[in-house]
């Protein structure tokens, strides 16, 4: 077990260094958890200040690594580039979820909201593989800054369509009025 120790810097700051992985959008999720439960392991008995400590940072690392968007808002914050979504939207960003926006007024029927989120689904995975290769392979992290912005809106527009088709199924109609 000491060599498994002497492995993991638990005073490390950047949580991919923490892992002992490669600092990458598209690490590896199998081997994060095979090096976050080899730290909690070895934290097991260490009740101390220092040991919860370790355990809670982590945990921490651990949840922001595994997910594929606070992952890349993590990459960003400790490359120097805001994430801060709302800044990150372009004239084009803007124009798209406009139009996702008024697709989503257009939807009033059950089937079409249903097709509409699985078409917002597709969106989202793509931008996740595109955000991965925007910093993995480009170092582009005004782009991932963008793409992260979109996935957001995105994620927003998703909500709204759920609760529209929950409306909808409740038996709530949605109409459009023409006001002329």
């Amino acid at each position: 077990m000491s060599g498994t120790k002497r492995l993991y810097n638990l005073d490390e700051k950047n949580y991919f260094k923490f892992f002992g992985v490669e600092e990458k959008q598209g690490v590896s999720i199998r081997s994060l958890s095979t090096h976050y439960k080899k730290i909690l392991n070895l934290l097991k008995d260490d009740n101390s200040f220092i040991g919860r400590d370790h355990k809670e940072f982590a945990h921490r690392a651990f949840n922001t690594l595994v997910d594929p968007i606070l992952r890349a808002r993590y990459i960003l914050e400790t490359n120097g580039h805001e994430w801060d979504f709302r800044d990150g939207a372009t004239a084009e960003d803007l124009s798209f979820t406009h139009e996702l926006r008024a697709q989503l007024g257009r939807a009033n029927l059950f089937f079409e909201l249903e097709n509409f989120i699985f078409e917002l689904k597709d969106h989202t995975h793509f931008i996740i593989e595109q955000i991965e290769e925007s910093i993995d392979t480009y170092k582009n992290y005004k782009t991932a800054s963008g793409l992260v912005n979109r996935f957001y809106e995105i994620s927003s527009i998703h909500d709204d369509a759920v609760d529209k088709k929950h409306e909808v199924e409740e038996g709530i109609h949605h109409g459009v009025f023409d006001p002329n």
